[in-house]
């Protein structure tokens, strides 16, 4: 009994000194003016009328307990209902890259507003673009928060620090989860159901933004759900190196699907018995034959690259040129080289010339070519239809923030690929509520689907605890009409049914 109480009274007395600590900061706190621009607007979605709050806003960050010490601005587009709900879900949404900001989620698929690109794989052209009201958005059912961290968007690093401070697995995670704890304080959200969006890296912030979350000492904060979008959440999965087997068995599938498209293969079967035909072939045979090395004996090899030739729509002599393993990057440039075209990346429907055949990799990823100019016209003029007025460049995405990326801050000793997916493993451990939704394309030549199969059945994940979903689009699916409106419907079923 005194053990009990003396424990009682240690923990009350650690909580008084860091409730003092904490106001003490806070009375030091440098006196900052955040920027906000709000603006109330109506919108009908999923049917049902409603009267939102749009807002493009600045949120400071500070250093860990010194309130007198600003270190990163945040800059936020928020939709919400106009009465603060407690209870109300909320979903934290941001893009990936690294260095890419939430503008592709935003404007493409969730917000109140979305561009419209040709769902057949045609070039967006020039402006004027098409904004048009999203009545399938999910706003109806949560407050939408669309982030973007340092470096990207209007977000920067603030003080004495740089930019760079911020460019890691590690570090990227901690200053959004910084945000979110803000968030939920800032809006006595506590008790609201809280899911986390992502897509493409993404995926490995989600996940590791579940880890930054719980061990919070004493704001530990539990995450409901987290979607996944294309997810790059384990690298050994997508990284094509010497030694690496795992991203040819993963992205053997997608090939089949693309040259499927393009009309490489000789089959009666549907795209999906053909698309599911070639993941049966890639676990049991292929990867065991990848797995044997120069092991295999030459009437096996000749045999599996006769198969992966039918999978792939390439010939079989460039599959035993290449030692059965095929990089991404080769099968874009390979497959329609003949009639004089490469195809997309991050969706390979697209297709488009190069400025020589030869060679062994495209000049470009056309796909990001055909409907990035949209986005960012489309994200400026709804910005400003808010009104938003910054004279500084909105980074849509940065090629020095993904040059400097620090790849390696997450583990200690030696080197490894980043995997956070075993964070997924440890929440559904640890919360029994806990559910994940993925989402992803069959046309995505960067983080194909049966990559994120593989590193679901594995990492301590439960299968049966995860809603995996496959559409006929690319890496941002919902550019395809029909993979849009299945997206939303199913995002808002996740949301929805989740509490």
């Amino acid at each position: 009994m005194k053990i009990r109480m003396m424990i009682t009274i240690s923990f009350l007395i650690h909580i008084s000194i860091y409730a003092q600590e904490v106001k003490d900061n806070v009375s030091k706190a440098v006196q900052l003016n955040p920027v906000r621009f709000s603006k109330e607007m109506r919108g009908t979605f999923n049917q049902k009328k409603m009267s939102y709050l749009a807002s493009h806003y600045e949120t400071i960050l500070y250093e860990k307990n010194k309130y007198e010490n600003p270190m990163a601005s945040i800059f936020v587009t928020e939709y919400r209902t106009l009465k603060n709900d407690p209870i109300r879900p909320v979903i934290f949404i941001f893009n990936g890259g690294p260095g890419s900001a939430s503008l592709w989620l935003h404007m493409g698929v969730l917000g109140p507003k979305v561009v419209k690109v040709p769902s057949d794989a045609t070039d967006d052209g020039s402006p004027p673009y098409d904004l048009i009201d999203n009545n399938s958005s999910p706003l109806d059912v949560a407050d939408l928060v669309f982030i973007d961290p340092v470096g990207t968007g209007y977000s920067l690093a603030m003080g004495d620090h740089e930019n760079k401070e911020f460019w890691g697995v590690k570090q990227d995670a901690e200053s959004v989860s910084q945000f979110v704890r803000r968030w939920i304080q800032d809006n006595n959200r506590w008790n609201s159901p809280k899911y986390i969006l992502g897509e493409s890296y993404g995926g490995i912030r989600g996940p590791q933004m579940l880890n930054e979350l719980r061990d919070g000492s004493l704001t530990n904060i539990e995450i409901n759900g987290i979607i996944l979008v294309s997810p790059a959440t384990d690298l050994q999965h997508i990284r094509f190196t010497p030694g690496n087997n795992m991203p040819y068995l993963g992205y053997l599938p997608t090939f089949a699907a693309t040259a499927y498209y393009h009309d490489k293969i000789k089959t009666t079967k549907s795209l999906e018995d053909f698309y599911e035909e070639a993941k049966d072939f890639s676990l049991h045979e292929f990867g065991p034959a990848l797995l044997k090395g120069s092991r295999i004996s030459e009437k096996e090899k000749d045999n599996i690259a006769e198969r992966l030739s039918y999978y792939s729509g390439l010939s079989k002599q460039f599959i035993l040129n290449s030692n059965l393993r095929v990089d991404a990057s080769s099968f874009r440039k390979e497959l329609l080289r003949e009639e004089g075209f490469s195809v997309g990346r991050l969706d390979a429907r697209y297709k488009g010339k190069d400025y020589v055949v030869a060679g062994q990799y495209p000049d470009t990823d056309i796909s990001s070519e055909g409907f990035s100019a949209a986005y960012v016209s489309a994200l400026h003029a709804w910005l400003a239809e808010i009104g938003v007025n910054i004279k500084r460049l909105y980074r849509s995405g940065d090629d020095e923030l993904s040059k400097n990326w620090d790849w390696v801050s997450t583990q200690k000793g030696w080197p490894r690929y980043v995997n956070v997916a075993p964070h997924i493993g440890r929440a559904m451990r640890e919360n029994v509520d806990f559910k994940v939704y993925i989402a992803c394309g069959i046309y995505d030549l960067a983080t194909p689907c049966y990559t994120s199969t593989n590193f679901i059945h594995d990492n301590g994940i439960d299968p049966s605890r995860v809603r995996f979903s496959e559409f006929e689009g690319g890496h941002m699916m919902y550019n395809h009409q029909p993979s849009f409106d299945k997206f939303l419907n199913e995002v808002r079923n996740f949301v929805s049914k989740n509490n």
